[in-house]
């Protein structure tokens, strides 16, 4: 996967870590042709891999920045009937358990010096916490402990590779898997990066572009992920929705999720829900938004906001004309034969 050789693999022997720029070199590491930040340590990702699901869970899977937040308040208010005072004082990214990533927000002995963690993680000696955090409870263990009288949703970021064995190649348990054009995800990837401490802060947008052509990226390769997951898309078990089609038409997402999770909503509900979740009560909600809930995970300097534009064809804004024509190239290249369009 070097930059001059886009959506191929890395030379045999070749370090994707050593490939890195400067800035993201101490905070990933590399499995198996791909990057993870520290914080999705091997820990968690095994227990990710062994993780048991249950026939009535509902899992949201994405890559990074695609609407991943969005489809799971929306998903958790189909469950609860659209009943927003079951959020009140709580926050959906901590009611949806990220299963890759420990439980530092729960954990006791971790807790009291998370703000540490981050400010190590600044450091050219950040993989020394991969110990600490090695032994933190991860998401998985907290999910495998919820109560069995309730419906579990949980959501994923990882490469299919790492997967559990229920949710690779033939679904045994409900999918929500949101895909976004490739040029607006990677303007609100980079965007993100700087918003949040622990990831690499990119001296442009130039050069984080080179590394999403070249699958080089905290999380792994956005085509391979969304070109596993385009394949599954007719699977009665997999919810395809694209980030494009649910901001042209809100209600009909709602609808689609709220059918595909066995819910028959009334109209007055599914209005609400579609209130509720819309860019601009997300951007406005304490329950959604990264505030005091994430105040440590928060690159507090400059003008920043979790939650930017929310908008379809950001990219033009800011992409050159010669990354674009690239990302078209090797789109092309990648979901040939697949039917898959995502526009932008």
């Amino acid at each position: 996967m070097s930059g001059s050789s886009e959506g191929t693999p890395a030379a045999a022997g070749t370090s994707l870590v050593d490939q890195l720029p400067d800035c993201a070199k101490s905070l990933c590491y590399e499995k198996d042709g791909y990057l993870l930040s520290l914080f999705m340590t091997p820990k968690c990702i095994e227990k990710t891999m062994a993780f048991k699901t249950r026939p009535d869970d509902i899992f949201i899977v994405t890559y990074p920045k695609t609407g991943t937040t969005w489809a799971q308040l929306i998903a958790y208010l189909v469950k609860v009937d659209g009943n927003e005072k079951v959020l009140e004082g709580k926050h959906i990214m901590k009611e949806v358990k990220f299963l890759e990533t420990p439980d530092l927000d729960f954990d006791e002995e971790l807790a009291p010096v998370r703000e540490a963690i981050y400010k190590e993680m600044e450091r050219p000696n950040a993989l020394s916490l991969m110990q600490q955090m090695q032994n933190a409870r991860t998401n998985c263990e907290v999910a495998d402990a919820m109560p069995h009288d309730s419906v579990r949703i949980l959501k994923t970021h990882v490469m299919p590779v790492w997967l559990p064995e229920n949710l690779r190649d033939d679904p045994k348990v409900k999918v929500i898997y949101v895909a976004r054009n490739p040029k607006d995800t990677a303007v609100s990837y980079y965007h993100f990066c700087m918003y949040m401490r622990g990831l690499p802060k990119y001296e442009s947008f130039e050069q984080f572009m080179e590394e999403f052509l070249a699958g080089r990226l905290p999380g792994g390769d956005y085509f391979d992920h969304i070109l596993y997951w385009s394949k599954l898309r007719n699977h009665p078990n997999v919810l395809f929705l694209t980030y494009e089609d649910m901001k042209q038409d809100p209600r009909k997402a709602v609808v689609q999720i709220a059918e595909f999770m066995g819910k028959s909503l009334p109209d007055d509900v599914i209005d609400k829900i579609v209130k509720l979740s819309s860019f601009d009560s997300m951007k406005k909600s304490e329950s959604t938004k990264l505030s005091e809930a994430f105040k440590e995970e928060i690159d507090s300097s400059g003008n920043k906001d979790f939650f930017r534009k929310g908008i379809v064809g950001d990219w033009k804004n800011i992409m050159s004309e010669d990354h674009s024509r690239r990302v078209d190239a090797l789109f092309e290249k990648k979901f040939a034969g697949t039917g898959l369009v995502l526009r932008s």
